[in-house]
C-alpha cells in the first residue's frame, strides 16, 4: 500500500507547482467534504449538496439554525487554521 501511495506522491510532485486554479478547486473540494463529514458525524442533516450551497451563502429551507451556524462555523475554524499555517505561528 505504501508503494502505491509513493507512487502516486512522485506523480503528483512531477505536476508541481500546480495551476493556481487547480489549487483553488482541491482547497474548495477539501473544506467542502471536510466540512460536510464532520457535521455529518456530529448528527446534521445537512446534505452534501446543501452543505455546498450553505458554503455559498443561502439557507436551506426546513433545517435549524443550529445546522447552518455548524457549517459556517466550521468554515471559519478552517481559514482560521490556514492563518496560522500561512503565518507560521505556533498552534496553542
Amino acid at each position: 500500500m505504501f508503494g502505491t501511495i509513493d507512487k502516486k506522491r512522485a506523480i503528483l510532485d512531477s505536476k508541481r507547482p500546480l495551476p493556481e486554479n487547480t489549487v483553488k478547486s482541491i482547497r474548495e473540494e477539501l473544506m467542502l467534504q471536510l466540512n460536510y463529514n464532520s457535521n455529518a458525524i456530529e448528527g446534521n442533516t445537512i446534505t452534501l449538496r446543501e452543505t455546498k450551497v450553505v458554503l455559498e451563502g443561502i439557507t436551506i429551507g426546513g433545517k435549524s439554525l443550529r445546522e447552518h451556524l455548524e457549517i459556517i462555523n466550521h468554515r471559519d475554524a478552517f481559514w482560521y487554521i490556514e492563518e496560522i499555517i500561512k503565518n507560521k505561528e505556533n498552534l496553542t
